[in-house]
């Protein structure tokens, strides 16, 4: 019946990917709803792929549907693939790629950005001279080269952010279970060190690791307990690293300088979503951190660049292409 099934991305990565593969004369619908329900998914019938973005999940119950569907493969136009049960997918006969990296340049970039609007006050700037405000008496601001950044995650983004920071800061301090020595020695002011090292002295920290059950909720009430006071905080990586009530608790306490999270705990329901209407009624927590003048929240938008985009397209249909024998598959980039 079909080529591939996307659920839609509520982003131009939809359109990316649909005019890419048709062009290559495959047969793509969009899905009209953007949810994963049931009947969204049923949607997929007769198609060989589905296709998955960060913002979407479907349940281990929801793979007999996929199978039902005729199925044959789950294509995440990601790095990330916990928003599909592989075991289950496997169980069922069903194939899973992924976009192993893309564009890190994009995300290490936007770290840098919200480091330095942090440290700027670029957004509390924004926001009071819209109204005529231009009182400057909360206005001073940290200056960057006597500083110390810590890149939690010398990944591929990770080191991308620790080479943009370093030409701005006096120090960069690196964290990372598999550290690249040799890497190290391109950064004149980078080194490794352990992870309290890091913690204790880097006034900026920016976070790069994966979600593994030894990062779940790695930066907890320990971790900002170890951390230096008017620390700037930025997590790009995955939202559940960062354990959100111990967060407002040093945030309470003045403990921090600033924090910017473009990934949160619980984001699912809310990225790409305009849910102003609603709020952060259902979600406490998150209505706590929104009031803080000096909290960024973004809807995992660091990705999201011209090159991003277009990698994205080119490694996912390039997935496809090797999936049915039309091109050489690349076994990485295949979970299940």
């Amino acid at each position: 019946m079909g080529d591939l099934y996307i659920l839609n991305t509520r982003c131009k990565l939809t359109d990316k990917i649909r005019e890419t593969f048709e062009k290559a004369g495959f047969k793509v619908k969009v899905s009209t709803d953007s949810g994963v329900s049931d009947e969204n998914l049923k949607g997929a019938n007769g198609f060989t792929a589905v296709c998955i973005f960060v913002n979407k999940c479907i349940k281990p119950e929801q793979v007999e549907i996929l199978k039902e569907n005729g199925n044959k493969l789950i294509l995440h136009c990601s790095a990330g693939f916990d928003n599909s049960p592989t075991e289950e997918l496997k169980a069922a006969g069903i194939s899973a790629a992924r976009v192993p990296s893309y564009s890190p340049g994009s995300i290490a970039e936007y770290a840098v950005t919200q480091i330095m609007a942090l440290a700027k006050n670029t957004h509390m700037s924004y926001v009071m001279t819209k109204n005529a405000d231009f009182e400057i008496t909360n206005m001073q601001c940290l200056l960057l080269e006597n500083k110390t950044c810590g890149v939690i995650g010398t990944g591929l983004i990770g080191k991308k952010c620790a080479m943009k920071i370093s030409g701005l800061v006096e120090k960069v301090l690196c964290f990372d279970v598999y550290p690249d020595n040799e890497w190290i020695k391109t950064i004149p002011n980078a080194s490794y060190a352990d992870m309290d090292t890091v913690l204790r002295n880097s006034d900026f920290i920016s976070i790069h690791v994966p979600l593994l059950p030894q990062t779940h909720h790695l930066i907890n009430e320990e971790a900002f307990a170890k951390m230096k006071n008017d620390v700037v905080l930025v997590n790009t990586s995955r939202g559940e690293i960062v354990h959100i009530p111990s967060l407002i608790k040093a945030l309470e306490s003045k403990k921090l300088w600033g924090v910017a999270l473009d990934v949160f705990e619980g984001e699912k329901k809310y990225i790409f979503h305009d849910k102003s209407k609603a709020g952060f009624r259902d979600d406490p927590d998150l209505a706590r951190l929104a009031q803080f003048e000096h909290v960024i929240l973004s809807s995992h938008i660091a990705f999201y660049t011209d090159q991003a985009v277009d990698q994205i397209t080119a490694k996912t249909i390039e997935n496809y292409m090797g999936f049915v024998g039309k091109g050489t598959k690349d076994e990485k980039a295949f979970i299940c």
